[in-house]
């Protein structure tokens, strides 16, 4: 399993499954405590993109450890935000332990990223400098995918909507929606094409990202509203809608 891996942030996630409505009315505590994250595109709702390509052995071990609910378990996966070749794809490993979320990632190239994750191989060139992230997590990230012998496996999409703390803690809160999968065992950074399955059923996920204590108002958001933690994982859901469409995943 994961060890610590050097220095990284850690953070708890709590997430709820919400209306629209519901997520309205979230937005009112949000702005009444948060301003929209720098990425925001603040003339479409403060949403913006976010796609990733989940790994996995070919036996599926990290998604059965999060369907069974393996209390130290973790994920690999590849992030990014468009289709821009000069904007990083951030490596990623987010992993559990206990109640506490460790997350590590690592900003490289992105036509250096097939072959990094073919070869489970990084080099320094491969790097992103000046961009948010942890360059030594890219070793690690490596390193696992070759122990598992991880392959891509889905491919993930929905429009997030995100608000942070402006005095710069590490408080977020965000909301996904439209969420979409598609099965894939290639390398791939897609954004669009076909064979994409809509997971869109009025759900939205609201994840409440923090350090250390709750904050006061998101508690009285949560009694106000009467809100309930859930589980939401993205990559379990996707592979099972892909399952239900007949779409083999192992």
């Amino acid at each position: 399993m994961l060890g610590d891996g050097g220095s990284c942030s850690q953070r708890f996630e709590y997430k709820y499954l919400i209306t629209d409505r519901v997520a309205e009315l979230v937005r009112g505590f949000a702005l009444a405590h948060l301003c929209p994250d720098r990425h925001a595109d603040t003339g479409h709702g403060n949403e913006y993109a976010v796609y990733s390509l989940y790994l996995d052995s070919r036996d599926l071990r990290l998604f059965h450890s999060s369907v069974t609910g393996e209390k130290n378990r973790f994920k690999l996966r590849a992030r990014w935000y468009d289709g821009d070749p000069g904007e990083p794809v951030f490596c990623e490993i987010k992993a559990r332990k206990l109640d506490v979320i460790v997350k590590q990632r690592a900003p490289v190239r992105k036509d250096c990223f097939e072959r990094i994750v073919s070869n489970f191989c990084v080099m320094p060139e491969d790097l992103l400098e000046g961009t948010d992230g942890d360059p030594g997590a890219s070793d690690r990230f490596v390193e696992l995918c070759a122990k598992l012998w991880a392959r891509p496996m889905a491919l993930v999409r929905y429009m997030r909507e995100a608000y942070v703390d402006p005095a710069g803690t590490p408080l977020r809160l965000t909301m996904d929606r439209h969420l979409a999968c598609l099965r894939t065992d290639a390398v791939t950074l897609a954004t669009d094409g076909p064979g994409w399955i809509d997971l869109e059923d009025g759900r939205v996920i609201l994840e409440l990202k923090f350090t250390d204590m709750f904050p006061a108002w998101a508690g009285e958001m949560v009694q106000t509203l009467g809100l309930v933690r859930a589980s939401a994982a993205k990559y379990v859901w996707s592979v099972q809608e892909l399952t239900r469409w007949g779409i083999g995943v192992a």
